[in-house]
């Protein structure tokens, strides 16, 4: 077998292991069902291509430039016997792995060693040993100052928030549970970031948990890929709606008419039955993600291009979030005055709120 047909061999057998994109599907059935319904020209399904407008801005554009603050000479100051975690952090950042560190890494060594400065500071004062200790704390205040720099590029520059931030080229799956890990992973992020400087950062053995679960989920990107498509399709299918309605009504006469009861149907079986689900699905899961993400967009010393990234995701106004929440209300809206036009809405007396037998 030559290497030619082998690779096409297994492009073939990777491509038969892809799972379907069962949002886009489900969203691509509705739509042809209701312009089958309504008789109107097909919707235009969504394109993944359009997705580019969540792409992440460089990463060079993202970080910020922090003055190195050597403490290197401090270890010849301070006495190890009496303030032996300050000691062991310095020499841990002066040795080859700490000049090392990750960006995420660092956010953690910072808080490690304030805390070591503050518990060195309070012994020097019982000490009273006034000039060393304006020492340390000249150096823990101006470390203090760089928390939100350093905060910042602990995300910026992680591969893991990167990876949940960035849109996945298939939609949450239909039905899939829940990604919890990921989503407290995210407000705690925010909630550290906020608290800064006044609540130092947590430990390593705190904080690398966090980066895990989002790197470990493929639901923040997913859920952008939904949101991204569902405000689509139900801006595609609100435009149907309501065209119809204005150049030919489905019920002139305010009576149902057989059309009227069959839009009826796929309302019940297709809209409530199948996409509502769906809807509920990508609702439930916006909600703590975009208030997470407003909240890290407020953290002080953000970035312009994050900061825009994230409004451009959350933002209350003009972002994906609330793009899709004024869809999903535009469509509820328009099926709602099809409906009250015929007679058959919820609570009129051609209400049934029985799905069809028959295919619509």
């Amino acid at each position: 077998m030559n290497a030619r047909l082998l690779l096409l061999i297994t492009a073939l057998v990777l491509c038969a292991c892809t799972p379907d994109d069962d949002g886009l599907a489900l969203q691509a059935d509705y739509l042809k069902r209701l312009s089958n319904a309504l008789d109107v020209e097909p919707a235009v399904n969504f394109d993944v291509a359009e997705l580019v407008r969540y792409r992440l801005s460089a990463r060079r554009e993202r970080l910020i430039e922090i003055p190195e603050l050597r403490i290197s000479l401090l270890a010849l100051l301070v006495d190890a016997r009496h303030c032996p975690a300050l000691q062991q952090q310095i020499s841990q950042r002066n040795n080859s792995l700490g000049k090392q560190l990750t960006a995420s890494s660092r956010l953690a060594y910072e808080g490690d060693l304030l805390r070591a400065l503050d518990s060195c500071s309070e012994y020097l004062r019982k000490q009273e040993q006034e000039e060393l200790r304006g020492t340390l704390e000249q150096l823990a205040q101006d470390k203090r100052e760089q928390l939100p720099a350093v905060f910042w590029n602990a995300l910026n520059a992680s591969p893991e928030v990167e990876r949940y931030l960035r849109f996945a080229n298939q939609a949450l799956p239909v039905g899939a549970p829940e990604d919890s890990a990921a989503q407290d992973a995210l407000a705690q992020l925010a909630g550290i970031g906020s608290a800064l400087p006044a609540v130092l950062p947590p430990s390593a053995a705190q904080l690398d948990p966090l980066f895990f679960a989002l790197h470990a989920s493929d639901q923040g990107g997913q859920l952008i890929s939904s949101l991204a498509s569902l405000t689509h399709s139900l801006n595609q299918a609100s435009q149907m709606l309501e065209s119809r309605q204005q150049q030919r009504p489905v019920c002139p006469t305010g009576r149902a008419t057989e059309r009227g009861r069959i839009l009826q149907n796929i309302f019940v079986k297709y809209y409530a039955g199948s996409l509502q689900p769906y809807l509920a699905q990508a609702d439930q899961r916006g909600q703590a993600w975009s208030d997470s993400l407003r909240r890290l967009a407020r953290v002080a010393q953000v970035p312009n291009a994050t900061r825009q990234y994230l409004e451009r995701l959350s933002a209350d106004e003009h972002s994906l979030w609330a793009g899709f929440q004024q869809a999903t209300v535009r469509h509820v809206r328009s099926w709602q005055d099809l409906l009250n036009s015929c007679g058959l809405a919820p609570g009129q007396s051609g209400w049934n709120g029985n799905a069809a037998n028959a295919d619509q």
